[in-house]
This record gives structure tokens, sequence and C-alpha cells, in this order.
């Protein structure tokens, strides 16, 4: 890069024409994607259909989620209706935000097309590109409120004002309801930044309004969370804290490693590809104004998050790690390496990499595509004979439907009105009804379907008399493969 355009680099109307062609590019692709979803239709995704089950209005708390995603939730099923168009809304209004707040956060530091090409490089992180638009839900909160909670912190550094130290709480408080592992953002940041004298200096009396501010927003949520244990921890049972203690190395080192570099290798190979592109511009361009600071700030937050990630993943001899999940450790590294890199881009490189991402773009949406009519899709399910089945079972009108979020979320899309619960532990609790119909995927038994009336404490689950269960297939829609239900009806013996 020349010294000319160098200087280029903070120009007013540089500035400008970047910051408005940014959020021209990330307005366009998620309009596209919410219009993509709309026109593809086809059955709910399990974290969509978890939503239909688990927004009974604004409460404290839901369940093993935090509830900040149900309550935004509920908002938009009050404006919208319970529909695809609401769930697809929210999902990329928060993606949206994810990109429009990071870039604004980096901004603090450094120049608008260096915000713009390192923020685009979250792009690259397949959870981000392909999963938070095909199945997730809670984890683009999570991944909002991250990005939220970056841009706070870094203007509350550059500038020290109180009332950037007051959205940081506010940030901090929402991502602290809206997935639990959202806190590793707060402490590898702070760590990170006593470990730098440059961001250290940086720290005044004022910061302590920030935790204050997050702690009276938590407060309500947390509370409930002590007071029904048995609904919040029901998924901790999913990080298999029983592996085999004779391992040298846990089963969940070895995934949280392979989940590290799931998460980084399409970041890893086009910074690769980029830095080959670059290394001779490197001495002509220096660093940006601010860049090395913020810079050396991401990258020890992630050594730090990822060494501590592995050895509480080793203390606890975790057995199962989803990629998902070391997100918030990732993001730091992403981030890092890309500001440290776009800085050196030269024109050309900066438009190849704008390309790149161009066509993985295009491949992301033409992929989408793809796995709606897939074999075996579970967006190309008909639950629409489920729901005839049922009626024709010719069951009382108070009957307690249970079946997992997929079920039952899709079987609730399509009868609103009927009484359905998730197969959560205590989901059920607070239900009368004499009679209770009993939906699984797997290959249950009626002994375990009966189980399962017990674990959602069904008042009458002791004493009801079961059916002997029956299976049903429903069929998809672009496939001759049919996926078979077992049913099991419960009556209480009058």
């Amino acid at each position: 890069m020349t010294e000319t355009s160098s200087a280029r680099l903070s120009h007013p109307a540089d500035t400008h024409r970047i910051t408005r062609l940014f959020f021209a590019v990330i307005t366009a692709y998620f309009l596209a994607q919410l219009a993509l979803r709309l026109i593809l239709g086809g059955a709910l995704e399990t974290d969509e259909a978890e939503m239909l089950l688990m927004t009974p209005g604004l409460q404290w708390g839901y369940g093993p989620q935090l509830p900040l995603y149900n309550w935004l939730q509920t908002v938009l099923f009050a404006l919208f209706g319970d529909t695809l168009f609401a769930l697809s809304l929210l999902k990329n209004l928060l993606l949206w935000a994810t990109y429009a707040c990071l870039f604004l956060g980096l901004r603090a530091f450094v120049p608008a097309r260096v915000a713009a090409l390192t923020t685009v490089s979250l792009f690259l992180i397949p959870d981000i590109a392909w999963e938070a638009q095909r199945a997730t839900t809670h984890s683009n909160m999570l991944l909002a409120t991250i990005a939220a909670s970056f841009a706070a912190y870094l203007w509350a550094l550059k500038t020290g004002q109180l009332r950037h130290w007051v959205l940081f709480g506010v940030a901090l408080g929402l991502g602290g309801i809206a997935k639990y592992n959202f806190w590793a953002i707060p402490v590898g940041l702070l760590l990170a930044t006593l470990s730098l004298a440059q961001t250290r200096r940086m720290l005044t009396r004022r910061t302590l309004i920030a935790p204050l501010i997050a702690l009276v927003i938590v407060a309500g949520p947390y509370l409930w969370m002590a007071k029904n244990p048995d609904l919040s921890l029901s998924s901790v049972g999913k990080m298999d804290m029983s592996g085999d203690t004779k391992q040298i190395i846990p089963e969940g080192g070895s995934l949280y490693i392979q989940g590290v570099l799931i998460l980084t290798l399409l970041p890893a190979l086009v910074a690769g590809v980029l830095w080959v592109f670059s290394r001779k511009a490197e001495a002509v361009m220096g660093s940006a104004e601010g860049s090395h600071i913020v810079t050396t700030l991401f990258l020890r937050t992630f050594v730090i998050l990822g060494i501590a990630g592995l050895i509480l993943v080793w203390l606890a001899d975790v057995g199962h790690i989803t990629p998902r999940w070391l997100l918030p450790i990732v993001l730091p590294l992403v981030i890092g390496v890309f500001l440290w890199l776009t800085p050196r881009l030269s024109r050309r490189s900066a438009i190849g990499y704008s390309a790149t991402l161009a066509a993985l773009a295009v491949l992301v949406i033409a992929g989408l595509s793809l796995d709606r009519y897939k074999e075996g899709a579970r967006r190309d399910l008909d639950f629409a004979p489920l729901a005839t089945q049922i009626e024709e079972m010719n069951l009382p009108q108070d009957t307690l439907i249970v079946a997992d979020f997929y079920v039952g979320g899709n079987l609730a899309r399509i009868r609103p009105t009927w009484i359905i619960r998730s197969d959560l532990p205590a989901s059920a609790r607070a239900e009368t009804t004499e009679h209770i119909l009993l939906i699984s995927r797997s290959s249950k038994t009626d002994a375990s379907l009966q189980e399962l009336a017990a674990r959602v404490d069904w008042p009458h689950a002791a004493q009801a008399n079961y059916v002997s269960g029956q299976q049903i297939d429903l069929p998809f829609h672009h496939s001759e493969r049919s996926q078979p239900l077992r049913v099991l009806l419960g009556v209480v013996d009058q």
C-alpha cells in the first residue's frame, strides 16, 4: 500500500463511503436470508420449534436456556403472530447486530476500512455463516451480546466516558442472560486489559459502574434459576462430566482442541493466503493508528480464554463439547488476526478477499436451499399427518401432549390451541389434565415412555393407565423415506 492510500484510510469522505457500503452490504444480505427462509418454508428446525413451546409470555425463566432470546421472541410473536416470519426476523436481526456492533466498536481504534474487513472475517467461521442461519437461536443472541460488549468496552477504553461504561454494563447484563458461556468474554477482556500497560491505564473508577449495572439486569433470572434448579440445570448432562477418569487425556480435551480447529480452519486458510500476498507490503504499511493496542488485546484475550478453557475441561473431566460452545474463545482470535492483517492488504488483495466472502455467501445461500430438500431433511418432514392421526384418536380437548422440541414445536405450529409441552424435566408439573399423549422419535419402549411422563412431572404419572403404544410414520415431502414416531396414551383410571 502506498503512503497516499494509507493516508486515505482516515479521510472523512472515504470513511463515510466505506461505512455506508458496509451497512448496505450486511443489511442486503440478511434481508436476503430472511426472504430465503420464508420462500423455502417447510418444517421448523429444532431450535426454531423450541421457541413455540418455550415462549408462554414474559417470565424470569423458561428452562435450561437463559431468557433473553425468549423475551425478544415473545415480543415479536405478539407483533407478528407465532409465524415463521417472526422466528426468522429475530435470528437475522441478531446476526445483523453482531456485525454492526463489532464494526462500530472497532472504529474506536482503527479506520473504517480495517474495521469493515475485520468484521466480515466473522463470516469465515462456519457456525456463524452456516449454523447461525440454519439452526441456532440462543447462540445468535450470544454473538450479538458479545459484539455489543466488545463495542461498548472499546469505546469505554478509548474515551473513559461514563456513558460508555454504562453501555458496557448494559451489554454485560444482557450477555449474562443470553447464554452461560458469555461470561468468558468479560473475564478474558479484563485479564487481557490488566496484562497490557497501555490498556491498564485506561481503567478508572468509572469502570466499576459496569458490573453493578450487569448485576441488576441478571438478578431476576438468576434468582429464578436458584429457585428452579431442576429446570435451569436440566441440560448440564450435555457435557457428560462422567468420563473415564483413567484416561490420561480426557475425551473432552481432544474434543476441545478439535472444536477450536473446526471453527478456525477456514479463517486460518484465508488469513494465510492474504498474508502471502501482503507480506511484502508489511514494511511500507506498518500499523494503523491504535490498531496495535486493540489487536494485542484481542489476541491476549484468546490466549487467556483458550488456556483457561482447556484447564476447566480437563479438571471437570468433560466428555462432550460442541464446537459452538467455544465461540467466545474463538471470536477474539479471528478478530485479532484480521486486525493485524487487514491494514497490510493492498487494494487488490482487499478486493480479492471481498470477492471470496461474496462467493462464500452465495455458497451458503445455495447450500441452505439444497439443505431444505435433501434426503431426510428436517425441514422437509410433513407434520400434517401427525395432527390428523391425533385428531382421529378422539382424545379429550384438554389432553396434554409431551414431545421433544422438534416434534412438539412443529405440531404446535399446526395446532396452536393444543396443550403441548416439551420433554424437559418438570415441564408438565402444573398440568392437571387426566389424559396425556407421549410422543418420541426414538425407538423407546412403552415403559420408557411411561418414565417420560414421570420425568416431566405430570401429577398423575404414577396412577395413570397406559394404553398400548403405536407407531406413526411421518412422510417427507420430497423423499420416499419416513420418520417413525412412537406414541403412548396415558389415562387416569376413574
